[in-house]
């Protein structure tokens, strides 16, 4: 299955792979996504209010050291969580909207369609990573003992997030109110994963190196655990 340079789906004669049929669907997402940018702009609109709101904020407060690292991983990750909510049902409601879905189960495999949108919006929070995170770093002089488990817990913990909102905008992309729908079944389903990112950048933060890493390998594991489950049970959801 490939892309034309419409926009239009072709179905490939030949043998394709499921990761071949995945990169093309994200990368024709991705074009798509170039020319709205509708789901970029929500999402980092959302994540830049929201810094900005929170660094005007907390400056007005003196904040006890001790308090400073899990506060500030709390709301890390409250802004990180909340713009992924924001823009992240774009993935298949789109397909909906403009009456592509139909075309796109003709011209893929159900596993290959979950991991285009999954690649595509685990790309969509690595921009929302990479621009929030050292802002949210300078503007709240957030001190990093562990810069490496820091990393490693962001990274881990945006892959659960993807994982974990794709299934999910799958299941609501026909559903009339969507929007309220994406974020109530997201919430609860990502909760797990939000406090083990809490406790993980809190102990890098604070110095606490042994202490940090049994998070970061939860939050694989919490990857694994969603992406195999939602190989299994996609097809269930996108043949409804």
């Amino acid at each position: 299955m490939h892309p034309t340079k419409s926009g239009r789906w072709t179905t490939q004669t030949g043998s394709s792979t499921y990761l071949d049929e995945a990169i093309a669907i994200w990368l024709r997402d991705l074009r798509s996504e170039f020319r709205t940018r509708y789901a970029v702009n929500a999402i980092l609109m959302f994540a830049v209010t929201a810094l900005v709101a929170v660094s005007f904020s907390i400056g007005a407060f003196r904040i006890a050291d001790a308090e400073k690292s899990f506060l500030y991983a709390v709301l890390l990750w409250i802004i990180l969580v909340f713009s992924a909510l924001s823009g992240l049902s774009r993935s298949f409601v789109k397909e909906e909207e403009a009456g592509t879905m139909d075309v796109l189960r003709l011209s893929a495999r159900p596993q290959a369609v979950f991991l285009g949108k999954l690649f595509f919006n685990l790309t969509l929070l690595g921009a929302l990573e990479l621009i929030i995170v050292p802002a949210f770093i300078l503007l709240m002089e957030y001190e990093i003992e562990f810069p490496l488990l820091f990393a490693s817990m962001i990274i881990s913990g945006g892959l659960g997030l993807g994982a974990g909102t794709t299934i999910v905008a799958a299941m609501i992309a026909q559903a009339s109110a969507r929007g309220a729908l994406f974020s109530a079944l997201s919430f609860p389903l990502l909760l797990p994963l939000m406090i083990t990112a809490i406790k993980g950048c809190e102990r890098a933060a604070a110095g606490m190196h042994t202490a940090g890493w049994p998070e970061v390998k939860l939050a694989v594991a919490y990857v694994i655990i969603m992406i195999t489950m939602s190989l299994f049970l996609f097809p269930l959801v996108w043949e409804e």
